[in-house]
């Protein structure tokens, strides 16, 4: 039952709802809300438009930093995925990196319908050292984690890298991280994220 309301539900209506750039912008949302976080060149955007069988829900750039507000989509109506700012390699000024810095902080302490973070990694990139401070913050914050590799399908991904990547992860204190390999271009990943997405609808 649980595995057919997680395909079914992404295949319903989805739908913008609200930008915010500030604090005082964030919705008022009682649904159950689940975020995408990562490098602003992680391919967050695609992956959000893969899971939710759309093409231009969320807007996808070549340009590293263009998500620069949390993005809100309602999904059947029953689920919120929430598309936050990318770290990392953006070019824009501090000041406006400082900001998204603040407003990502403010959401995350003051969202208590956010079950769960997917942290989006580029699977050519491994796990880096902002990668593991957003853990880190993650975690002093209660919120549950799923790391997310991207763009699997670039490059050949030994056996075992998922188990090896949960151990290294239990041992950082993570242990009850659950870890997909993803890929937008061939959809890889993509029923595992939706159902681990959908066992939040209540």
């Amino acid at each position: 039952m649980a595995n057919e309301l997680g395909v079914k539900i992404f295949r319903q209506e989805a739908t913008f709802i609200a930008g915010a750039t500030k604090p005082s912008q964030l919705p008022k949302i009682s649904l159950p809300q689940v975020a995408f976080v990562g490098k602003s060149n992680v391919g967050k955007s695609s992956l959000i438009n893969t899971i939710c069988r759309r093409k231009n829900l969320a807007r996808v750039s070549h340009t590293p930093g263009r998500t620069r507000q949390i993005n809100f989509f309602l999904i059947a109506e029953k689920l919120v995925i929430v598309d936050l700012p990318g770290y990392g390699f953006a070019k824009v000024p501090s000041k406006e990196k400082q900001n998204w810095e603040k407003l990502i902080l403010h959401y995350l302490q003051n969202s208590p319908n956010l079950k769960l973070v997917n942290l989006l990694i580029d699977a050519r990139r491994g796990i880096k050292e902002n990668d593991l401070k957003v853990m880190q913050l993650l975690h002093l914050y209660d919120k549950q984690i799923q790391l997310v590799f991207t763009k699997a399908d670039k490059v050949k991904l030994k056996e075992g890298l998922k188990e090896e990547v949960k151990n290294y992860l239990a041992s950082l204190g993570y242990l009850l991280c659950n870890v997909v390999l993803s890929s937008s271009k061939n959809g890889v990943g993509a029923k595992e994220l939706q159902l681990s997405l959908a066992q939040y609808v209540k």
